[in-house]
């Protein structure tokens, strides 16, 4: 009798410790989930952080998100090999020109566009035509204020050109970049006329 008494008692001790252990496997698991969660929320946070002043990498679909979401922001749209703006410092010149106006902006290379994408350029290109003459960013290259849900040229409502595509092309022969004082006073004035655009149209900026 006392043998078998202990025996159930050896059980029952055993069932706790199982149970017990099941117990903290549970905890564990549901606190592992929880630091995933948590490092999801940090990631979300970073990925909305506001963007820094000078030239910030997007995507085409962040801009038309953007837009259609009535943000109003820089864009610098070039069509160019990635290789001419490598040569030719484009993207360097005006991420320091920006900076310096402490202002911040997208850019955007169509060169590195897949087929649908393209076409979806070439009919937002058609409408601005349509709806706008002079400076064409989709076409030309050069800096666009997006807002109001359109895309604007600083360049058309001034009545000037600027055909930055070609001039990356013709930098990229000559072993001239933009950071050189002819191409980079360019690129400030460029940047000026987005200024007093946005200025004149009383736009107030997402970023």
């Amino acid at each position: 009798m006392s043998k078998g008494y202990m025996g159930d008692d050896g059980n029952l001790v055993r069932k706790r410790t199982l149970l017990t252990l099941v117990l903290i496997a549970v905890l564990l698991m549901l606190s592992a989930c929880g630091g995933t969660d948590s490092a999801a929320e940090d990631n979300s946070d970073e990925s909305t952080e506001k963007p820094k002043p000078g030239l910030n990498e997007t995507t085409l679909n962040d801009v038309m998100t953007k837009k259609d979401n009535d943000e109003a922001l820089y864009v610098l749209i070039y069509d160019a090999k990635q290789e001419y703006v490598k040569n030719t410092k484009l993207l360097e010149a005006y991420d320091k020109a920006l900076k310096e106006k402490d202002m911040t902006a997208f850019y955007v290379n169509l060169n590195t566009l897949d087929d649908d994408q393209k076409q979806e350029v070439d009919a937002m290109s058609e409408a601005y035509n349509n709806r706008t003459s002079g400076h064409n960013p989709f076409e030309d290259g050069g800096m666009a204020v997006v807002h109001g849900g359109q895309f604007n040229s600083a360049y058309a409502y001034q009545g000037t050109a600027w055909t930055l595509n070609t001039i990356i092309g013709d930098a990229n022969t000559e072993s001239n970049t933009f950071l050189d004082d002819d191409l980079y006073s360019d690129v400030e004035k460029e940047i000026q006329y987005n200024i007093d655009y946005i200025n004149d149209q009383e736009i107030e900026l997402t970023y």
